[in-house]
This record gives structure tokens, C-alpha cells and sequence, in this order.
């Protein structure tokens, strides 16, 4: 079976107003599973096989959440 790159989903989060991150965290994680989802639902590879994507483990807002993200998304194959 041939390996395809995968598609990465950041989930950013604006976190500068106080309070507003926090209450748009679980949304925007939803928002995130429900693109993943359409993507992979919806385009194919080569061989018809769904199209795989890797989502953030937690929204990013800030330069530490966006390394962990990078470093996921290498470890998985994203866009490789």
C-alpha cells in the first residue's frame, strides 16, 4: 500500500481578549473534527482511499502550542 501525505489542521484560537479563548476552545476544536471529517469524507487519494488529517492536539494561540503542533504533524507524515 503506498503511503500518501496527510493533511494538517491547526485549530487557532485568537487568545488576546481575556476570557474569549476560553470559551471558543471546545468550539473551535469541533469545528476543527468536523473539517477533518469533510476532507476525509470527501477526497480521495490515488488509489480511492480517504485522504487522512491530523488535527492539533489543543487550539493554538501562542508560540509553544504552534511548536508542538509542527513537531505532531512531522511525526505523523503531514504534507510529506
Amino acid at each position: 500500500m503506498k503511503t500518501y501525505p496527510k493533511i494538517g489542521i491547526r485549530p487557532a484560537i485568537d487568545g488576546r481578549q481575556g476570557g474569549v479563548r476560553e470559551s471558543l476552545e471546545e468550539k473551535t476544536m469541533n469545528l476543527a473534527k468536523a473539517v477533518a471529517n469533510l476532507i476525509s469524507s470527501t477526497l480521495k487519494n490515488g488509489d480511492g482511499s480517504p485522504v487522512e488529517c491530523v488535527i492539533a492536539d489543543t487550539t493554538i494561540g501562542r508560540v509553544g502550542e504552534s511548536a508542538a503542533c509542527a513537531a505532531k504533524f512531522e511525526r505523523e507524515g503531514v504534507g510529506s
